[in-house]
């Protein structure tokens, strides 16, 4: 499952990061978004972080980045949210 934090901004798009492995746990990814709603950074392994697989770490930020927000044009420059990302056995 994915959840996410961006101060009351609500989400317009989450796409769930490629799973092809038999890690459980979470991800927790730092984002950066403009006021247009955009992820301008990403970075896994914020506080929450409980998988250590780098790969998987690596395929978070990438959904991350692709994860559009509502546009706010009286939002900080940049806003600081995350983005949690629950991985679970599927076999």
């Amino acid at each position: 499952g994915v959840s996410y934090d961006l101060g009351g901004r609500g989400a317009k798009s989450l796409p769930k990061p490629n799973y092809n492995s038999d890690e459980t746990g979470f991800i927790v990814v730092r984002i950066y978004v403009d006021r247009s709603g955009r992820v301008i950074r990403a970075q896994a392994g914020a506080k929450g972080t409980t998988i250590s697989d780098q790969q998987l770490r690596q395929q978070a930020e990438d959904a991350a980045r692709r994860a559009v927000f509502a546009a706010n044009p009286a939002a900080a420059e940049e806003q600081i949210g995350t983005i949690k990302y629950t991985f679970v056995k599927t076999r």
